[in-house]
């Protein structure tokens, strides 16, 4: 059962010091001018800051805390606060959680979010490992605080920046504040909300269909835009676009993946782990429908893609960050790109899911420490004392799984490039079979393929010293 308490009179000053030397001054990466926080100042002189503090227990899980951010929504509307100055009124959570536990608070506030904007409500989640980019400066991770907490406090007209891109937010949000876009108003709010308002308003349309509507297929289904009329060139376009669906749906599982392992449960994990895998077999039989495009039929319309690569799909890039694979170089390319360079940068900054399962074994007591031979001497100890009955060689066998998907949907991918092109330049420029070449050999979970250097029929031991023998 979760406790709402007073919060600690030492954990308040350090809150209100962080405040004071950081959300309400200016900072040179945040990408605009004014305090990292507008709204933190004029709370604050109001006397509109509620702190409270949550004692969640040790075990604590992402239903847990998502079910408390969920209560204090609920009490958010029955606090009382100073007259006049609900719109600045702010409650700060602070929840007590172990290093290791701080990913649950961003997930937790993700499922919760459009809870919250349902309500009229803004949820904001702050710790010490807080992924989350600056809106104009994706570089700069803006929401760094000394203790994890969350805030709850009014939807506010700037707050299209965080809710354009979700349909569902979006029409909340657009029963509040649509008014400010129309008629006598028009104009008079900031030319960059009024984008992001009007583009979010031509791709939220209702067709009366539940089917059509709950599946966005009218939407999904007006994006083909090839740029020739080649009969070819649908066949590429339609191929990219499903591989980028299906990039979507790997990058979400693995997200699951993550989270189940910081709440060490490993089952969980194996379980979604083998779904991504199927997932990525998935994309490697798109790699199938591509190399049935002969030569002269691809290069009937690239020369239409210009600049155009498969080197930038975002979602990609998102899902090798989570494994593990980050290049700041590769992070780079997508700079500036509004809606985008927020996306990844997150997912560059957040742990990646062999972290989580390098962590979750060193608390099983598997592994020491996080370095290569420390990692890989772990894998060779599950490998040689546990059996396929033991969670943690089903946990080996599933991240190998998903690794062995991973390299094959790469190696396929440059015999298709090979088959298609030969060793011409790649699109955009790219090095083509050489660069994909380089690529392919790579291996995520690396300590994972060299502890299989030294194992045999031999080292097969089930030692009364593993607890799971």
């Amino acid at each position: 059962m979760t406790s709402v308490l007073s919060i600690d009179p030492h954990v308040r000053t350090e809150i209100e010091e962080w405040y004071e030397r950081y959300l309400q001054q200016p900072h040179d990466d945040l990408g605009r001018s004014g305090p990292v926080c507008p709204f933190v100042g004029p709370s604050t002189a109001a006397g509109a800051m509620r702190f409270e503090q949550l004692e969640l227990g040790e075990d604590v899980s992402v239903t847990d805390i998502a079910t408390a951010m969920e209560r204090q929504l609920e009490r958010f509307p029955t606090l009382q606060w100073p007259e006049g100055k609900d719109g600045v009124a702010a409650l700060v959570t602070v929840v007590d959680l172990p290093p290791s536990r701080l990913p649950l608070l961003d997930e937790a506030q993700r499922i919760t979010k459009t809870t919250a904007v349902e309500r009229g409500l803004m949820l904001g989640q702050f710790h010490p490992e807080c992924p989350e980019p600056a809106e104009r400066n994706p570089e700069f991770e803006v929401s760094l605080s000394p203790v994890p907490l969350f805030v709850v406090r009014n939807m506010a007209l700037h707050d299209i920046l965080f809710l354009h891109s979700d349909p569902t937010c979006f029409r909340h949000y657009d029963e509040r504040f649509g008014d400010r876009y129309t008629g006598t108003s028009v104009g008079k709010v900031d030319d960059r909300y009024t984008a992001l308002y009007e583009n979010a308003m031509r791709t939220t349309a209702a067709t009366g269909s539940e089917y059509i509507d709950y599946q966005s297929i009218d939407v999904l289904l007006s994006l083909q835009n090839p740029h020739t009329r080649q009969p070819a060139e649908m066949t590429f376009y339609l191929a990219g676009q499903a591989k980028e669906l299906m990039f979507k749906m790997v990058y979400e599982l693995g997200r699951h993946v993550r989270l189940a392992l910081v709440q060490d449960e490993s089952d969980a994990a194996c379980s979604l782990l083998f779904r991504a895998s199927r997932a990525m077999r998935w994309l490697e039989g798109a790699w199938d429908v591509l190399a049935t495009l002969s030569p002269m039929e691809f290069e009937s319309f690239r020369p239409s893609l210009g600049n155009a690569s498969g080197i930038d799909s975002y979602m990609y890039r998102m899902v090798e960050f989570s494994l593990g694979n980050k290049s700041t170089r590769m992070l780079a390319r997508y700079d500036g790109l509004s809606g985008v360079s927020e996306q990844v940068h997150r997912a560059f900054n957040e742990s990646s899911i062999y972290d989580e399962a390098i962590a979750h074994l060193t608390r099983q007591g598997w592994m020491t420490g996080a370095g290569p031979a420390e990692v890989q001497l772990g894998w060779r100890t599950i490998y040689s004392r546990c059996g396929p009955d033991t969670k943690e060689f089903r946990l080996a066998e599933a991240l190998m799984e998903f690794a062995y998907a991973f390299a094959r949907w790469r190696a396929v991918h440059l015999l298709v490039v090979e088959r298609t092109i030969g060793w011409k330049p790649g699109t955009g420029g790219t090095e083509g079979v050489d660069w994909l070449r380089r690529v392919a050999e790579h291996r995520i979970f690396p300590e994972l393929w060299s502890a299989r250097d030294s194992l045999g029929a031999s080292s097969v031991n089930r030692s009364p010293q593993c607890p799971f023998a």
